[in-house]
């Protein structure tokens, strides 16, 4: 299996479905612009942009016909990228999370990065150790995040995958790729999307 080939499995009672259209992201709007802060998600817009592109893969998550939560994810040359991963409210710490994110990781051919907030209140500093529960590490803290709005400014985040040993030039030359790719970001400009 593949992270590309997650389209229909179940994990447990919850169904992982791909987001092929613009219209199924109205299934996860709501939770997106709750659970991710202005600075750290992309507008609706530039989502349905970027199902165009191969190399996006958005999952949504239903239990029983319900949506509760979103995945989504970039297969770069070296790494998959973790950009948005989110439970809603209601559903969180029953063990949903932990079940999709061993799927995840047991399903990777690659290693997984994530952007993760730096932990300095009482909710990034429990996702970090959900993450770290889960065998991420964080391998890189002084990360700038490229707006995805801009005049926005750059947002400090860490980086975390589950190969403690992403290290440069992998990591380096997967930054350069996450910030063109995802952010389109060229080192000096953001290019509109």
């Amino acid at each position: 299996m593949s992270i590309v080939a997650l389209d229909g499995l179940h994990v447990g009672e919850l169904e992982i479905r791909r987001t092929k259209t613009p219209v199924e992201l109205l299934d996860i709007v709501d939770l997106y612009t709750s659970a991710f802060p202005f600075t750290e998600r992309r507008t609706v817009e530039s989502m349905a942009q970027a199902l165009t592109n191969d190399a996006v893969y958005f999952y949504r998550v239903y239990l029983k016909e319900r949506c509760i939560g979103m995945m989504h994810f970039w297969i770069l040359s070296r790494v998959i990228y973790g950009e948005h991963f989110a439970l809603a409210p209601d559903y969180r710490n029953l063990g949903h999370g932990r079940h999709l994110l061993r799927m995840i990781l047991a399903n990777s051919e690659k290693p997984l990065l994530l952007e993760v907030e730096p932990p300095d209140n009482e909710i990034s500093t429990r996702r970090l150790n959900f993450y770290e529960r889960e065998g991420l590490v964080v391998v890189k803290k002084n990360y700038l995040q490229p707006p995805y709005q801009p005049p926005s400014p750059a947002v400090p985040l860490y980086l975390m995958s589950n190969d403690p040993n992403l290290a440069s030039p992998v990591l380096d030359q997967s930054i350069v790729e996450l910030r063109k790719l995802v952010y389109h970001y060229d080192g000096i400009h953001l290019k509109s999307y």
